[in-house]
């Protein structure tokens, strides 16, 4: 147990992501204290508490890591989806994009029909915004409108 809590506290130094930090942290005083208390310390159950001290005992600092989780595979392959992007990001800048766009090429080169929804989900993973376009009056003059811009530039 002496052993455990000073290779804890050497690893500790070192460790520079807050996530597996606060886990390690969170195992050292498990080692010390009774998990209720240790879980009250942290904010947690101590159930959450026993499991992290249970994975750091069983596979070490590898333990405290988070699992990735595979989830649905996506509809795209990989390189139609960067090709799909590509043309995308090369669409007219000045304009922008809008949803619509996107979901129709990706129906054409994929030919995938995703929802609006989950099409937002995959622009913004590209490193799109969502930006929505302020109303222009209809009617204004050419003239109006660059007067009204210059006044309300801030120098």
């Amino acid at each position: 147990m002496a052993s455990a809590l000073r290779k804890i506290k050497s690893t500790l130094k070192r460790i520079k992501d807050p996530v597996i930090r606060e886990r390690l942290l969170m195992v050292k005083e498990a080692y010390q204290k009774p998990l209720r208390d240790v879980a009250e310390k942290f904010c947690c159950t101590h159930g959450k508490v026993a499991y992290w001290k249970n994975r750091y005992k069983e596979h070490g600092l590898k333990g405290l890591k988070t699992k990735q989780r595979s989830g649905r595979p996506s509809k795209v392959s990989k390189e139609l989806a960067v090709k799909i992007k590509r043309k995308v990001r090369k669409h007219n800048i000045k304009r922008g994009w809008r949803t619509k766009h996107i979901k129709e090429i990706i129906y054409k080169e994929a030919g995938v029909l995703y929802s609006s929804r989950q099409v937002i989900r995959i622009s913004q993973s590209w490193g799109l915004s969502q930006i929505k376009p302020r109303p222009r009056y209809a009617y204004s003059k050419k003239d109006d409108r660059e007067e009204f811009i210059k006044k309300t530039k801030v120098s």
